[in-house]
């Protein structure tokens, strides 16, 4: 019997995985199958259509000739969808079918009643333009005069030839198709609860934000559908929440237990078609030939802007790159000042870049991104210290934790505890303030919170004086110890973390915007190296 042996060249079998990759890429767009996307592939190769090279450009050029894609090439090595010449609808420009509630918001939406866009005023280039140097912009005056402005030498990029001056060649391309394009009139989106003050929306954020129940808004926002469904903004917000439950993040409230992996895949799902229903919606209302703009500055526009957002990076995190490009150029054709950051992206998405929290979002999640990188980060252990007690070969029980932690917080801020307590004491041991130690442990690089680890006192009743939350790596790591004053309790309250018991202090506690708390991680960790463990403490 004889058997196949794998080629020694590397680069051949490099190759023979490209077409798999190019179909995989196939699949996620379109949604035909695996095989059948590889059927294509193969096709296509075979009659010389693809390209000879499948590296990223390559891939991403093949993927744009089996979709049948009109492209333009942004700059020498990168291709992309082309400027819009009008608004292209969404619903009917992106491949694959459209979700069921897509359909069925859009139908709802008829039977309730056409609301149309209308104009209001004309957008000029130059409100974007202006914000670019001299350099960044076409030579207005030159293109006045009939002549070719150019392109950008290597001289003005001050980059040598390469992806780097590629990149940011591309980078400035839309800035001459705004400037081709000139003034364009300016739309305003239709408003489904005109005169009204106080709009059903606004009151269910507000009631989310005083109680955190999340459950409860999501319950109402689908009320609010189901009442008018021409509401753009509810049905984003309904996108926005199952993406934020992809994401382990609901913003101002950190409280998410991480999903798994099935649960993230049915999160986007959600998030897909519910963004889709709000954009079918949107569109309902658009002139059936759109060339104009619809700025953020108009506040009208700003849910359906917000939908396309989403949308947008719904498919991102799905690997459709492909039409998430569409999508993000889309929206800066719509609302060229870009204000919520689609230039930003295209990069990322542009160069097939999978999604991972920390890309695109700011102070929250870079904090976040610190956590992850702590919990992974190598630790030597000194043999014989209070770290020994994490690491060691059998696994440490809740309570081995907790009394670990509140052993380093004692030492880390000049407190003793009685080795019984759930708190330390600052000052003397009988009159001085007390301070709760809340433990959780972290297992794996996930950091998805196991509530099996939550300190044996739950930190409820005792929580009077200030609280120290702490979070623990599997390798003996704090990753986080986050001490809470007492005035700062009212906020932990208000958001009713303790009896929901799902509370994840990945950083400073966040409520309404504000930050509590005053980190102390590294001062409880150089404790945990300098105490000596205690033998036969927890066996």
């Amino acid at each position: 019997m004889s058997t196949t042996r794998p080629s020694a060249d590397p680069r051949r079998r490099v190759q023979r995985t490209q077409p798999t990759r190019l179909a995989r890429l196939l699949d996620a767009e379109t949604q035909i199958g695996y095989q059948k996307a590889l059927q294509e592939v193969t096709s296509a190769g075979a009659a010389g259509r693809l390209p000879d090279r499948l590296d990223h450009h390559g891939l991403d050029l093949g993927l744009r000739i089996l979709m049948q894609q009109d492209y333009a090439m942004w700059s020498p090595l990168t291709a992309g969808h082309p400027w819009p010449d009008v608004y292209q609808p969404l619903m009917h420009a992106l491949p694959g079918t459209r979700s069921k509630r897509a359909r069925e918001a859009l139908e709802k939406a008829h039977l309730a009643g056409a609301l149309e866009a209308t104009e209001d005023g004309d957008f000029h280039p130059d409100e974007v333009l202006h914000n670019y140097e001299e350099d960044d912009v076409p030579d207005m005056e030159a293109e006045a005069a009939g002549e070719d402005p150019g392109t950008p030498d290597d001289e003005d990029l001050g980059i040598a030839p390469g992806p780097q001056k590629d990149a940011e060649i591309a980078a400035r391309w839309w800035l001459d198709q705004l400037a081709e394009d000139g003034v364009l009139p300016r739309y305003r989106m239709p408003d489904p609860y005109p005169g009204r003050v106080e709009l059903p929306l606004d009151a269910a954020l507000d009631t989310m934000r005083a109680t955190g129940d999340v459950d409860g808004y999501e319950d109402e926002l689908r009320r609010i559908v189901a009442a008018e469904p021409r509401d753009i903004d509810a049905h984003a917000h309904l996108g926005s929440l199952a993406l934020q439950r992809h994401d382990g993040d609901f913003g101002d409230l950190i409280s998410w237990v991480g999903p798994t992996a099935a649960e993230r895949r049915r999160h986007l799902k959600e998030a897909l078609a519910w963004y889709e229903a709000a954009v079918a919606v949107g569109e309902a209302s658009l002139p059936m030939i759109l060339h104009g703009r619809l700025p953020w500055s108009l506040t009208d526009n700003r849910p359906f802007l917000r939908a396309v957002h989403g949308l947008a990076l719904t498919l991102w995190r799905l690997g459709r790159f492909n039409s998430a490009e569409r999508v993000l150029l889309t929206l800066l054709y719509l609302n060229p000042n870009d204000n919520q950051g689609a230039r930003e992206l295209l990069p990322d998405v542009r160069a097939h870049r999978r999604w991972h929290p920390g890309i695109t979002e700011t102070d929250d999640q870079y904090s976040r991104n610190t956590v992850l990188i702590a919990a992974r980060r190598t630790v030597h252990t000194r043999p014989g210290s209070i770290r020994t007690l994490l690491t060691g070969s059998v696994p440490p029980t809740p309570e081995t934790v907790a009394d670990v932690v509140r052993r380093a917080a004692a030492q880390a801020l000049g407190a003793t505890w009685d080795g019984r307590a759930s708190h330390i004491v600052i000052g003397h041991p009988r009159t001085g303030i007390k301070v709760t130690i809340v433990a959780r442990h972290q297992r794996g690089h996930s950091l998805a919170p196991d509530e099996y680890w939550w300190d044996a006192h739950y930190a409820s009743a005792d929580m009077e004086g200030p609280v120290l939350f702490t979070l623990v790596a599997d390798r003996g790591y704090i990753v986080r110890a986050q001490l809470l004053r007492a005035d700062q309790l009212a906020a932990y309250r208000a958001a009713d973390l303790p009896r929901r018991e799902c509370t994840a202090f990945t950083t400073t506690f966040i409520h309404g915007g504000t930050h509590y708390g005053t980190d102390v991680t590294g001062m409880v960790n150089n404790a945990l190296d300098d105490l000596p463990a205690q033998p036969g403490s927890w066996q």
